[in-house]
């Protein structure tokens, strides 16, 4: 999957999608974590872009430096945005009727898109976009009466308007929360979550295969420690997903990756206290970031089609999420191109 920019042309990053959140001003707090604050706006960050929210618009920012401003109601929050439709598409969310809302941007206009159909809750809240080589294909969000019932839906894109909605997930323990999908090679979509079992916060999973959605399951093991802020990306014929996890005295990244019918526990990623991770993939390549209180960087992890991983540090004093930049006869490297050059490490 793709995400936000102008018309400057950015590298195809078909098959990826997670969760970017922000609010105008100062980043939301909680189980979504502090997405990054740039100056009086906030940056809500999704693949190969950022989108910096400021008071009536947006700008969208490419690994080329490069950026674009967009009209948006001051009353209406945008949350993520995806390269798709030869253009962008924003979603997010209306602060005044609590509805969704989908923009799409393209040739310097921007066309209102319509919702997906209300399933009587008085929220509708998270919406995540779902692409395949540059093709919208859906969407995910929460709805509910509130947070504590939200329930997780879908609805696929037929290039002209949403399709019948589709049941995810019912809430019968506490909040689901934190949405975070993909769509793999063979076509079919992976969607996680954190939700309450009763006891603690765990990460749950479903698959789409012919429009029908699997029963969800919990992704790893049942514990007794908060698994919270999933994010998950396709990767050759497989996906790898990435949480926060406690291990009794910090909070850790877990990884796994997908088998075909489940998940398979991938290694503990190093650093302590980290922030949302979050996938990006750019020129077919794997990457995820995330910051650490110890050590206080950013880190940037490379996984292979195998699953591998190679991870590195970049001290860095920004909080805001970076771009992963991949230069010919370079190592991948993290940028922010909305700040001055003298300004990056």
């Amino acid at each position: 999957m793709n995400s936000t920019q102008d018309s400057t042309a950015l590298p195809s990053s078909p098959k990826n999608c997670a969760l970017g959140r922000a609010a105008p001003g100062l980043a939301r707090l909680g189980m979504l974590g502090i997405l990054g604050v740039l100056g009086g706006g906030s940056l809500a960050l999704h693949a190969q872009v950022a989108l910096e929210i400021e008071p009536g618009s947006a700008r969208i920012w490419s690994h080329a430096a490069t950026s674009e401003q967009v009209s948006i109601s001051s009353d209406r929050l945008p949350l993520v945005v995806v390269a798709a439709e030869d253009g962008y598409v924003i979603a997010g969310e209306d602060l005044v009727s609590g509805d969704l809302f989908f923009l799409h941007r393209a040739g310097g206009r921007t066309i209102e898109l319509p919702t997906p159909p209300s399933q009587g809750g008085l929220l509708r809240s998270s919406p995540v976009l779902l692409t395949d080589d540059n093709r919208l294909e859906g969407c995910a969000w929460l709805e509910g009466s509130n947070q504590q019932d939200f329930t997780v839906l879908a609805s696929a894109w037929n290039g002209t308007s949403w399709e019948r909605v589709e049941s995810v997930s019912i809430q019968k323990t506490g909040p689901q929360l934190a949405l975070s999908a993909t769509v793999l090679e063979d076509g079919t979509w992976l969607l996680l979550w954190a939700g309450f079992d009763g006891t603690d916060d765990d990460i749950f999973w479903s698959r789409r295969l012919d429009g029908i959605w699997s029963k969800p399951k919990r992704l790893h093991a049942d514990n007794r420690v908060p698994d919270i802020l999933p994010t998950v990306t396709a990767t050759g014929d497989s996906a790898i997903a990435a949480w926060s996890f406690f291990d009794g005295n910090d909070y850790r990244i877990q990884t796994a990756r997908w088998t075909g019918s489940g998940w398979a526990a991938g290694p503990i990623l190093t650093g302590r206290g980290p922030g949302q991770a979050a996938f990006e993939t750019v020129a077919g390549r794997s990457f995820l970031t995330f910051r650490t209180v110890v050590p206080e960087v950013w880190n940037l992890v490379e996984f292979d089609p195998a699953g591998t991983q190679r991870q590195t540090a970049v001290a860095s004093p920004f909080t805001e999420r970076p771009l992963v930049v991949l230069e010919e006869g370079s190592p991948a490297s993290l940028q922010w191109p909305w700040r001055s050059e003298v300004e990056q490490p």
